[in-house]
C-alpha cells in the first residue's frame, strides 16, 4: 500500500534505520532547499544532499545526535551560502569548538558563513562564523520569543519547545507556512475592492509580527470607492479567507515522560499529520527509561492517544534489542486513524572488515599512472 502524505511543499525522509542515529530531513520541493533534523551519523548521505542544506535543527548534543556535525563542515563549509543551525542553549559554544579543533589558514572568500541561534525558553541569542575569516564567531545579538516559531522561510516554518532529557531536548513542528487565500464571494460580501491592499495583506498574514502600522484597505461606499485604515487584520483575514489545513511534522527525540514535557508535547504537536518519535525501551524497562529520562512503549502509546496523528513513525530503539525488535510493534498499539510506518533495523552501510578486502587483488593491479 502506498503511502499519501498531504504535504504540498515539504518531502519528509527519515534516514536512518530503527537502531541507527536518529536523522530527518525535509526537503522544501519548490525551494530545492533541505532541512536537516540532528546529525548523529550522517556519512551515508550523498553531498547533494548536504550541500542543498539551508537549516540544521539540534534536539540535544549527545553524540548520537550531534557528532556528524563534522561531515556537515566538511561539505558545506566551501559552499557560498549561509546555513543556520538551531540547537538549545550552548549549542554555539560545542559549534566554536569543533571549528577551532581545525585549521582555516586556507580559508578563501566564496567559504560559507554558520549562522547559529541558542534556542532558550523565552529568547534567541544568535552568532556567526564566517568562512572567509576562519569561522572566527562574531555575536548577532538576541531576539524575544513572542511565538514558538525559530524558523521561516517562504513556504515553511519550524516551532519548537524545550523539553526536559536531563539536559534541554528541544522537539520540533515542521509545518507548511499559512498562505491566505481569498474567498472572493465574502470579499464582495463586505464591500471591498480588490487591489494592491490584497497583496500586503497576504505577506501580512504569512510574516506576523513584521508590520504593525494599520493597513489602508478599499471599500466600496455609495461616494464611491475609499480608503479605511485597518488595525484588526486577523479578524479581517478570518472573515475574507478561506479555510485551509496546515499539514505538519512532529519530531520528539530523546525526552523523560514528565507532566511538563508531556504538557508541552500536547501543546505543539496535537495534530500532526506524520509524528517521529523515539521509543527507546519496551514496556518491561521502564524503569530504565526513567532514569535515563527516555520513553518506554507504554509512554508511546499514551502520547498516541493524545495526539492522533495520521501517520506514527517509531525510531531510536535501544541497540540492546537488536534481536528482540519485532516486540517493539507489537506492544505498539496506535489508536484508531493514525497508521504506524516500520522501520528497517539498519539504514546506515555496514562497517567495513579486513577480510572483505581482497589485498592481493590490490597488490596485482596496475597503478593508474602506469597505465
Amino acid at each position: 500500500m502506498s503511502i499519501q502524505l498531504p504535504f504540498r511543499h515539504l518531502e519528509p525522509t527519515f534516514f536512518a534505520g530503527l537502531l541507527d542515529d536518529p536523522v530527518l530531513l525535509v526537503r522544501v520541493r519548490q525551494l530545492g532547499s533541505n532541512l536537516l533534523f540532528d546529525c548523529g551519523q550522517i556519512h551515508h548521505l550523498a553531498k547533494r544532499v548536504l550541500t542543498a542544506v539551508d537549516a540544521v535543527f539540534i534536539s540535544h548534543a549527545h553524540m548520537d545526535h550531534w557528532m556528524g556535525i563534522d561531515t556537515l563542515i566538511r561539505h558545506l563549509h566551501a559552499t557560498p551560502k549561509i546555513v543556520d543551525l538551531f540547537g538549545p542553549p550552548g549549542i554555539t559554544d560545542k559549534l566554536e569548538h569543533h571549528l577551532a579543533g581545525y585549521d582555516w589558514n586556507l580559508a578563501e572568500e566564496n567559504w560559507c558563513r554558520f549562522r547559529v541561534h541558542d534556542v532558550h525558553p523565552q529568547e534567541i541569542i544568535s552568532s556567526i562564523f564566517s568562512g572567509p575569516e576562519g569561522f572566527l564567531r562574531q555575536p548577532l545579538g538576541r531576539r524575544a520569543r513572542n511565538d514558538r516559531v525559530i524558523f521561516r522561510n517562504r513556504l515553511s516554518q519550524v516551532a519548537a519547545e524545550t523539553c526536559d532529557h536531563r539536559v534541554p531536548s528541544l522537539i520540533f513542528r515542521i509545518e507548511e507556512r499559512p498562505q491566505l487565500r481569498i474567498d472572493t464571494q465574502k470579499l464582495a460580501e463586505q464591500n471591498l475592492v480588490p487591489g494592491p491592499w490584497l497583496k500586503e495583506l497576504k505577506y501580512r498574514y504569512s510574516h506576523p509580527g513584521t508590520d504593525t502600522k494599520p493597513l489602508l484597505i478599499q471599500r466600496s461606499t455609495p461616494a464611491g470607492t475609499e480608503e479605511f485604515p485597518l488595525e484588526d487584520i486577523a479578524e479581517l483575514c478570518r472573515q475574507i479567507g478561506q479555510p485551509q489545513d496546515h499539514p505538519g511534522i512532529g519530531y520528539i527525540s530523546d525526552i523523560g515522560y514528565t507532566a511538563s514535557n508531556r504538557r508541552r508535547i500536547s501543546s505543539l504537536l496535537k495534530g500532526v499529520n506524520l509524528l517521529l518519535c523515539e521509543c527507546t525501551f519496551l514496556r518491561a524497562a521502564k524503569e530504565k527509561a526513567r532514569v535515563s529520562c527516555h520513553l518506554c512503549s507504554d509512554d508511546v502509546n499514551q502520547l498516541l492517544d493524545k495526539l492522533r496523528p495520521t501517520f506514527f513513525l517509531p525510531m531510536h530503539l535501544s541497540k540492546t534489542y537488536n534481536r528482540r525488535s519485532r516486540e517493539l510493534y507489537r506492544e505498539l498499539e496506535p489508536p484508531p486513524g493514525t497508521r504506524m510506518l516500520e522501520l528497517p533495523l539498519h539504514i546506515t552501510p555496514a562497517p567495513l572488515r579486513a577480510e572483505m578486502l581482497d589485498w592481493q587483488e590490490f597488490s596485482e593491479s596496475p597503478c593508474q599512472d602506469d597505465q
